[in-house]
């Protein structure tokens, strides 16, 4: 549904109405009439897609108390990333109904920048690793609901090919020991910036539990708290901390975009061209290449796990384990499919 030059066609079931977009607060889509669908049922995004809607609104609405208002008002029809303490209120309106949008769920990271000190010390890295409890940023984010978290203690997603969960001596909550080998690594009393979202729910308590967890270990922390979009910014600055740089930020994957190396952008070790935080590790690239190439599904595990290892070692990010995020959608709403998207199309009112 993206806009095709300045005809404001789309390729898709719906075309893009340019002309009543208002970047970060509205855009609207009208059903294109020319589309023709493949004729066999949606599966995910791919599939016939049929428009149903001759209109299709998205409203930015950062506030969580007041979509969940405009949602059990009629006044929406669907919000796509419920905050985890306003589900038991929505659970109780009988004209709301509450499901998981993606199935592969999403998988919570903690992101160093490796160009600046302190996080630029692989000692100091492997010691936050080893401080971590994924249970802590879990139920921060989910909510403490059970049924929407798992530990995972793997670079790549639980439950798909590649995932290998260590035994190694990682993610044991051991404060003190952590202390010891944040005294051992040289660390100095640098200062750490986390720079942390306020408006993003399910990005924002990872911070919110780094703070803590890094004051606990002695480090010499401030949390900047701001909106995402600053944080997308700011995350671009390659200098230190005192020239408007940052130390960690947080964020989350979808399980399918870090399911085997060649997609994962918190593995890849490419520096300068890389995800944000600048690791270089020619291990890992030299490992994703010959994965690419791998004939069998054996040697490929066995790449993966040689990957693994070299991530736990040298932690170019940490995964924080696997959360999914409820969405909820007026009850008269049917067809809505299952994908690491929100797709408009099949949508139509039962």
């Amino acid at each position: 549904m993206e806009s095709r030059g300045d005809t404001g066609r789309g390729p898709g079931p719906y075309r893009f109405l340019k002309d009543e977009y208002v970047s970060g607060a509205f855009i609207a889509y009208t059903k294109f009439d020319d589309y023709v669908p493949r004729q066999e049922p949606p599966d995910w995004s791919t599939g016939g897609k049929v428009a149903h809607m001759e209109r299709v609104e998205w409203r930015f609405i950062p506030d969580a108390a007041t979509a969940a208002a405009v949602l059990q008002n009629g006044e929406v029809d669907w919000w796509e990333q419920v905050q985890a303490d306003l589900v038991p209120l929505l659970k109780k309106d009988p004209d709301v109904k509450l499901g998981i949008s993606d199935p592969t769920g999403n998988i919570g990271y903690m992101r160093f920048n490796h160009l600046q000190a302190p996080f630029n010390s692989v000692k100091l890295r492997r010691a936050v690793l080893k401080a971590v409890n994924q249970d802590d940023y879990l139920t921060a984010v989910a909510g403490g609901d059970p049924e929407l978290y798992r530990q995972c203690r793997s670079v790549f997603p639980c439950g798909t090919p590649y995932a290998t969960e260590t035994d190694a001596p990682l993610y044991k909550g051991d404060i003190e020991g952590a202390k010891a080998d944040i005294a051992a690594s040289g660390y100095n009393g640098e200062k750490v910036v986390i720079i942390n979202p306020t408006d993003f729910a399910s990005i924002a308590p990872f911070g919110d539990v780094t703070y803590d967890l890094f004051r606990k270990l002695g480090l010499n922390v401030e949390i900047a708290e701001t909106n995402w979009g600053t944080v997308v910014q700011r995350r671009t600055n390659r200098e230190s901390v005192d020239k408007g740089g940052w130390s960690v930020f947080h964020t989350w994957w979808t399980g399918s975009s870090t399911a085997n190396p060649a997609v994962s952008a918190p593995l890849r070790g490419q520096r300068s061209t890389c995800w944000f935080g600048w690791y270089e590790n020619a291990k890992i690239e030299a490992s994703t290449a010959q994965w690419l190439q791998a004939k069998s599904d054996p040697e490929r595990l066995r790449l993966t796990n040689a990957i693994q290892a070299e991530a736990f070692d040298t932690v170019p990010s940490i995964p924080l384990g696997e959360f999914f995020i409820r969405s909820a959608y007026r009850s008269d709403l049917v067809g809505l499919l299952e994908g690491t998207a929100t797709y408009s199309w099949n949508v139509r009112r039962g």
